[in-house]
């Protein structure tokens, strides 16, 4: 009996996005609409003097102007949320619009509500501001200085984040060690640029006080609750609806000020509002990720087996804004050493607070900046000690009989044969054969390199204290002509879980994956769910999904072994009809389903609710909250991992390298849908391409972002896509429905580091004494040539 989970259906969205039918927050129409259009603070730290809005009141078309003083008169302010217990974050209560002073460029100052665009953006230009200009801080060492000026009111120094844990002795350990060296590595600072800008509309009904908001957002239900909290709603009056999101990796999750002005400016003119964000807007003040440098010592011996590592992150965390973006360091420092066993580390966390844009969240959350410092400590290591760079990952790898693993930081780790996939990726490359590529290249003048890496991404984040616990719901229903309808908690911003959820839904009912309606992003009809994050959609909104199904599978079992007059264990459910070894006569979910409806009170009925549905929850078990009492905290329940290689051509006179090819081999488990999966991967592997060689959000020294469009923001297009080859291996999780792994965020890590190596490889020829080394994400041409003319020193 062939299941639809392993098989690779077809997107269920596919031909309504390709045929452009597709609905988005911007093709709603809701009549008598009015435009919000955003005055943002041109500088990056300034004291607010003064500002005169009557000129802007008089611009034909306008209807309201708000200023961060109606914020505070009306008590319009965002609660901190989620703090740790086991380490020190400073937090602070933000309003939408900037209260006296502005933090970075691109900080909201006061939003224009009017009959249009073109009306709201003449009343921006009218309204006459003037500041008190400060010196900004742009650097962790600017702003950790003595002398610095505190950011944030009431903070005692700019320190938001201090974190530090340590197993072992790692003084002892670097004192005995056989050798030791010492680097500094940097990731720049990127954002996700999802196709589709943010975008809300808002529309109050004062009859019903209720509010109705369409959101290009990853979590309904954690929008609802935040803006009813804001605006002092009970959740019962906001509705929240996900129409189709144009991409997200992550930058669509939390509640961002100009949902809050909004829904607060609907409510004031008692008509629906929209605010659709401009790319400038995104990229200036939408959020940014992975401005984040390690220091590092690193202790080992002559065969290349780590024996201690001493870290530094300095995470450049920008301005705090109504998002927590800075989870992301966190989540940096938590993955140290990730997927190596390391006896003895140390590692503290400085996140600083600057005049810099905010972090906000991007795929692989951090993880993607482990990886690459530790692939890139590792490659220094083989370097140092000159054992082949996969010998050296060999020899430290966590080996599969020693999961659940335990990290330093505490986080535990599922499952995992991380040797399985760097072997199964240096095959799909071709390692063996490459020497005799390379030589071949060269005769023609051109350079190649191979690079590896290996990344560790674990999934399904449950953050205490917050609305992204972890859990999820499901509803799922049978009619009384026997439709399936799941209603469920979690979203999708363009991933594809509704076809993995159909498909899970299906076979735990034995029915025909057509007659199984997938029901997203409506808070009104969906149980309560986290959303769309961390890759969890399909291993914990599935499992839910799934339990739901069960407890419909067992009553239609009841129904049908009456009906049929046979033993429950003899019957067969497939595709929708239902036989039984016991008897000729066959019959279908869809004549059980009318049985139970059209009979509530027959033979067949008796002791049974007369209904087809079922709410089912679910958590995962390997999470831990409750350190006061166990001792242990975990917030990723899932580790999924991968190993990358890739070929690249160097120009050594311009420094330009060209991704010739990559290999990836992933391990997620059991996978539901190898053709979604293969796309989720496809679409990683190219943004951590892009923030390897093109991708770098810079600002000038007065802070003010020198990246306005993708013009000067450049990513990856069609041009730069190359060959990729993926394998899959499997090591199921112990902890999830049907062994399931997240695959989302995946592959998006190792293709960074995996580069860097490869450049590296490419050019150690230039001076066999002084190797070309890169520690400076993205590595852009300027990078490469300066790395070159370094060597030849």
């Amino acid at each position: 009996m062939k299941s639809y989970v392993g098989q690779g259906t077809p997107g269920r969205n596919n031909m309504i996005l390709a045929a452009g039918r597709a609905t988005f927050v911007d093709d709603i129409e809701r009549e008598g609409c009015l435009t919000l259009v955003i005055v943002r603070s041109p500088h990056a730290a300034a004291y607010i003097e003064h500002i005169d809005t009557d000129r802007a009141l008089t611009v034909p078309g306008v209807r309201l102007i708000i200023t961060g003083n109606d914020m505070v008169e009306h008590g319009i302010c965002v609660q901190p949320s989620g703090a740790f217990d086991f380490l020190d974050v400073q937090l602070s209560a933000r309003y939408p619009l900037a209260v006296g002073k502005v933090r970075y460029a691109g900080e909201p100052v006061a939003a224009v509500v009017a009959e249009d665009v073109h009306a709201a953006k003449a009343a921006v230009r009218a309204i006459e501001i003037s500041y008190d200009v400060l010196k900004p801080l742009l650097t962790v060492e600017d702003a950790l200085s003595s002398d610095a000026p505190v950011i944030e009111e009431g903070w005692r120094d700019n320190l938001m984040i201090d974190w530090r844990f340590e197993q072992g002795d790692v003084e002892t350990a670097m004192n005995t060690a056989t050798e030791v060296t010492e680097g500094r590595l940097t990731c720049g600072r990127i954002a996700a640029t999802p196709l589709e800008p943010r975008g809300i509309i808002a529309d109050w009904d004062r009859w019903n006080q209720t509010l109705t908001v369409w959101a290009s957002t990853q979590g309904p239900h954690v929008l609802r609750t935040q803006l009813a909290g804001v605006l002092g709603l009970d959740d019962s009056q906001v509705r929240v609806i996900q129409p189709h999101v144009g991409g997200a990796f992550g930058s669509k999750i939390p509640m961002f000020p100009e949902d809050v002005l909004t829904t607060w400016a609907s409510m004031q003119t008692g008509v629906p509002v929209r605010f659709i964000e401009e790319r400038n807007e995104y990229l200036q003040a939408g959020g940014h990720s992975r401005d984040i440098a390690c220091n590092y010592r690193v202790a080992f011996d002559k065969i290349g087996k780590l024996r201690a590592l001493d870290v530094v992150l300095d995470a450049n965390l920008g301005a705090p804004s109504t998002f927590a973006g800075y989870l992301m360091a966190i989540v940096t420092a938590g993955c140290i050493p990730g997927s190596y066993v390391v006896p003895t580390v140390r590692v503290k966390l400085r996140g600083a607070v600057t005049n810099l844009g905010p972090w906000q969240a991007y795929r692989g959350y951090g993880k993607e900046a482990s990886t690459f410092f530790l692939e890139r400590i590792l490659d220094e290591v083989a370097r140092r000690t000159g054992v082949d760079r996969a010998d050296v990952r060999r020899r430290n790898f966590v080996q599969p009989d020693q999961f659940p693993y335990q990290l330093a930081s505490g986080w535990i780790m599922d499952s995992g044969n991380y040797s399985g996939t760097l072997d199964l990726a240096l095959e799909l490359i071709g390692a063996d054969s490459f020497s005799k590529r390379r030589t071949a290249a060269a005769r023609e003048g051109r350079l190649l390199g191979l690079g590896i890496a290996h990344e560790l991404t674990p999934e399904g984040s449950a953050r205490p204290g917050s609305l992204l616990g972890g859990t999820d719901s499901t509803t799922v229903r049978i009619s009384p002509r026997g439709h399936i309808t799941v209603l469920t908690g979690v979203t999708s911003p363009g991933s594809g879980n509704e076809t993995g959820l159909a498909q899970i839904v299906a076979d735990e009912l034995g029915a025909d994956i057509e007659k199984v309606r997938i029901i997203q992003g409506d808070t009104q009809s969906c149980p309560h769910g986290n959303g769309n994050y961390s890759s969890r959609s399909l291993t914990i909104g599935g499992a839910s999904a799934r339990l739901a199904a069960g407890d419909i599978r067992r009553k239609l079992e009841a129904v049908a072994a009456r009906m049929l007059d046979v033993p429950i264990d003899s019957l067969r459910f497939h595709r929708g009809s239902v036989t039984s070894s016991s008897a000729s006569t066959p019959t279908s979910i869809e004549a059980l389903a009318g049985e139970v409806y059209r009979n509530p009170h027959g033979v067949n009925m008796e002791g049974l609710e007369p209904n087809l549905e079922s709410t089912r929850s679910y958590k995962m078990p390997n999470v831990h909250h409750q350190r006061e009492r166990t001792g242990m905290y975990n917030q990723y329940p899932t580790w999924s991992f991968a190993a990358a290689a890739c070929v690249v051509e160097v120009d050594p006179s311009t420094g330009a390298t060209r991704v010739v090819e990559l290999a990836l081999a992933h391990d997620c488990g059991v996978i539901v849908n190898p053709t979604l999966a293969e796309a989720q991967l496809h679409g990683a592997i190219m943004q951590g391409v892009g923030a390897a060689l093109y991708e770098e959000i810079s600002y000038d020294e007065d802070a003010s972002l020198e990246n306005f469009s993708l013009r000067e923001y450049t990513l990856p297009s069609a041009r730069e896509w190359f060959p990729v080859k993926l394998g899959h291996c499997s090591t199921p999780s112990p902890y999830t429905h049907q062994g399931m792994k997240g695959v989302g965020e995946s592959g998006i890590s190792a293709p960074t580091a995996a580069i860097a190596a490869a450049i590296e490889n490419a050019l150690e020829g230039i001076n066999p004494t002084r190797p070309v080394v890169l520690t400076t994400a993205p590595f852009t041409p300027t990078r490469v040539w300066e790395a070159i003319q370094e060597a030849h020193r």
